[in-house]
């Protein structure tokens, strides 16, 4: 809950406002308030039973000033009865989206490109061979283009995003 206010205020450092002083008043006053709240993870599983998951979100036009979406990551350790957070991550797009879908296809292959896939090597020297990395996304929209390679009805995707979606569905569809 605080990296995504941190990231947008240390975005605001070059162009400091008195509505910046604002919410940094009010982070520190939420810190100060809730310095009991903390991410917990626990492990009851046996290693062969556990598995990376990598989760990936996207805010449409989060930012009021820009209008850019915000992508996040979290990959977590996860068994039956195993929960491990490993990390966390939380970037303002390079462009604006034009659509809720389009953000989440620009989270997603954040996620899965610079978190999921370096993480790989790791797992493969820690856990036991024959584990299966799972990769997350709520938007169903996008879950349907990542599946078919392509959507009709999002032609206006640029070079970039249509890279990223047959990146996605070679990586993601079933083999």
């Amino acid at each position: 809950d605080l990296l995504r206010a941190t990231c947008h205020l240390a975005t605001m450092i070059t162009k400091w406002t008195h509505e910046c002083d604002r919410r940094l008043q009010r982070l520190i006053r939420y810190i100060h308030c809730t310095k009991e709240r903390r991410m917990i993870g626990w492990v009851g599983d046996k290693l062969e039973d556990l598995a990376p998951n990598m989760y990936a979100d996207a805010d449409f036009a989060g930012c009021s000033q820009t209008q850019r979406s915000t992508s996040g990551a979290h990959l977590a350790m996860e068994g039956p009865l195993s929960r491990f957070p490993l990390m966390g991550r939380s970037t303002k797009q390079g462009s604006v989206a034009t659509s809720p879908p389009e953000a989440e296809i620009v989270s997603a292959q954040h996620a899965h490109k610079n978190i999921l896939i370096p993480s790989l090597d790791l797992w493969d020297v820690l856990l036991p061979s024959g584990y299966i990395a799972r990769f997350h996304e709520d938007n169903q929209a996008m879950i349907r283009v990542v599946q078919t390679g392509r959507n009709p009805t999002m032609r206006h995707l640029g070079r970039v995003h249509r890279v990223g979606v047959a990146w996605l569905f070679e990586r993601l569809s079933p083999a």
